[in-house]
C-alpha cells in the first residue's frame, strides 16, 4: 500500500509541477509531403516503472497466468522494474489519386523483445520488433478497402468502423493489455466493404499458430523447432490454412457494436493406434468461436462502457493471459480444442478534457481435456521454502482460469507546440486457479501490480 500512495504522490507531483495548457492551435503539422505521398511520422517516448507482489520477471508485459503459487519460491518474492522497451516509433505514408483510389502503408515498432545478448546488466541491447507493417488499399466511392500485411487482427475491438488504426485499446499501462482482452498482431489479408457510415463488413485471413499444451502421445506430431529464418528456441505449429475471421460492425450514432466469427484449424499428424507409426494419418479439427463488442456512452462526453467477448473452442492465444488452444487426445492423438470464455468490461470516465480515469474487469476460463487434466492439485498450497513435503502423487496443474480487476488514471499534464506530456499510476489484481483436478482439488494464487507510466507524444 506503501508503493500504491508513493505512486499517486507522485503522478499528482508531475500534475501540479506542470502547468496544463491548452493546444496551441500554431503548432506546425508533423507531415511532410515527399512527391505525392505525405509522411507522417508518430509515436511516443515512455518511462515505467513497475512493482509486482510476487516476482514474474517481466518487463512492461505481465503474465497473467504466469503468477507463481506458493510452491514457487518466487511467490514470496516481489519485483522491482523500469523499463523504457514500450517506446513507439511509427511512419504513415498517405495519398490519393483523382480516381478514387487511395493507399495507406504504415509502420510502428517498439523495443519489448530480447536477442541473444540482450540482458539488464550493462548495456541492455534490447531489439527493435515489428509491431504492425501493412498496406491499406480503399475506394470510399465504392465503399471497398483491402488490407495486406501484419496488423491487429479482425477480432480485436475497434472503436468505429473496421478501418486499421481505429483499434478500441485499453487505457492500462500493461504491455500484455488485460485479462479476458481480445487482441493479436499478425499477417493477414482483410478485405473490408463499408455499406453506409453505420453499417460495414469484413473478412480477414490471418496467420495461424495453434497453442498446444499438455502430454504428447507417441508418435503425434503437431509442433517443430523454428528453420530457415524463424527462432529455433520455439517451436510452430503445423499449420494448413489461415485463421478465418468474419465480422459485422455498426455504427447507429449512439455507440458502436460487432458481432463476428472466428474458424481455425488445428491439424496434427499422429497414428490412429497409439505408438504405432504405421498407422499415422493426418487430422484437421475446426475449432468455431463467436464474439462481439461495444462502446456505449453512458453519459455522452462524461462515461463510456467498453465491452468485448470471445466464446469458444481453440481461441486461448487470442487472449491476454495466453490459456492454450488445444490438448492431445491421448486416445487417438488428434487435436482437442478446448472450450474458452473470455471477457473484459471496461469504464472510462472522461473528467476533464484532459483527464481519463478508468477501471477494467476481465476473465479468461477454459474446461481441461485429456492430459491436461490434473490428478491432485494439493502441492500448489505447500510453501516452497518451508521443508514440508507434498502429499505422495500431489502436483500442482496448469492454469485454467484469470481474472483480473484494474484501475487508474491518464492525465495529459503538459501540451504545447512541442508536443504532449501524459502518464499516471494503475494497479492490477490478478487471482489464478489451476484446473480442478481428478480429486477435486484446486490450486490458487494472486498477484498484486503497481505501474506508474509517463509518455512524451513528440509529433501530436
Amino acid at each position: 500500500m506503501k508503493f500504491i500512495r508513493s505512486s499517486v504522490a507522485i503522478a499528482v507531483g508531475y500534475a501540479l509541477i506542470a502547468t496544463a495548457t491548452a493546444a496551441d492551435s500554431s503548432r506546425p503539422d508533423a507531415s511532410f509531403q515527399a512527391g505525392p505521398m505525405t509522411i507522417t511520422p508518430g509515436g511516443f517516448l515512455e518511462f515505467t516503472s513497475i512493482y509486482r507482489h510476487r516476482n514474474e520477471t517481466a518487463d512492461i508485459g505481465s503474465s497473467f497466468a504466469g503468477v507463481p503459487f506458493r510452491n514457487n519460491s518466487n511467490y514470496d518474492q516481489t519485483e522491482f522494474r523500469q523499463t523504457e522497451r514500450n517506446s513507439r516509433f511509427s511512419l504513415l505514408v498517405q495519398g490519393s489519386q483523382d480516381d478514387g483510389n487511395r493507399l495507406e502503408a504504415y509502420l510502428e515498432t517498439d523495443f519489448v523483445s530480447a536477442g541473444a545478448s540482450s540482458n539488464s546488466v550493462e548495456s541492455n541491447s534490447y531489439t527493435l520488433r515489428v509491431r504492425q507493417a501493412f498496406l491499406d488499399w480503399s475506394r470510399a466511392d465504392r465503399g471497398w478497402a483491402v488490407t495486406a500485411g501484419q496488423a491487429w487482427t479482425l477480432a480485436t475491438a475497434y472503436k468505429q468502423g473496421l478501418a486499421p488504426r481505429q483499434e478500441d485499446i485499453p487505457l492500462v499501462d500493461d504491455g500484455q493489455y488485460h485479462t479476458g482482452y481480445t487482441w493479436a498482431r499478425q499477417t493477414q489479408l482483410r478485405i473490408v466493404k463499408t455499406f453506409s457510415p453505420a453499417v460495414a463488413a469484413a473478412l480477414s485471413l490471418e496467420t495461424p499458430q495453434n497453442f498446444l499444451k499438455g502430454p504428447t502421445p507417441s508418435g503425434a506430431l503437431a509442433n517443430n523447432p523454428g528453420g530457415a529464418g524463424m527462432n529455433s528456441g520455439t517451436t510452430y505449429s503445423t499449420d494448413i490454412a489461415p485463421d478465418v475471421i468474419l465480422k459485422f460492425a455498426f455504427d447507429p450514432g449512439f455507440g458502436h457494436y460487432e458481432v463476428y466469427s472466428l474458424t481455425r484449424f488445428l491439424h496434427d499428424r499422429a497414428p490412429r493406434a497409439p505408438g504405432a507409426l504405421s498407422t499415422q494419418t493426418h487430422d484437421t479439427t475446426v475449432a468455431e468461436s463467436a464474439g462481439g463488442a461495444l462502446i456505449l456512452p453512458v453519459v455522452r462526453g462524461w462515461l463510456d462502457l467498453h465491452l468485448n467477448t470471445l466464446v469458444g473452442h481453440g481461441n486461448g492465444r487470442y487472449g491476454s493471459a495466453q490459456l492454450p488452444d488445444s490438448t492431445y487426445n491421448t486416445s487417438n492423438g488428434s487435436i482437442s480444442a478446448l472450450r474458452e470464455q473470455q471477457a473484459v468490461v471496461g469504464l472510462i470516465g472522461h473528467a476533464s478534457r484532459t483527464l481519463d480515469v478508468y477501471a477494467y474487469a476481465g476473465l479468461e476460463q477454459q474446461r481441461a481435456a485429456y492430459g491436461l487434466i490434473p490428478t491432485d492439485n494439493t502441492a500448489c498450497a505447500v510453501p516452497a521454502d518451508s521443508g514440508q513435503v507434498p502429499p505422495q502423487g500431489s502436483a500442482c496443474g496448469s492454469v485454467g482460469r484469470v481474472r483480473q480487476v484494474s484501475g487508474g488514471f491518464l492525465w495529459k499534464f503538459y501540451q504545447s507546440r512541442l508536443g504532449f506530456l501524459e502518464g499516471g499510476p494503475e494497479v492490477e489484481y490478478v487471482t489464478n486457479t489451476t484446473y480442478t483436478a481428478r480429486n477435486a482439488t484446486s490450486g490458487h494464487t494472486d498477484d498484486t501490480m503497481v505501474y506508474f507510466t509517463v509518455r512524451y507524444h513528440p509529433f501530436q
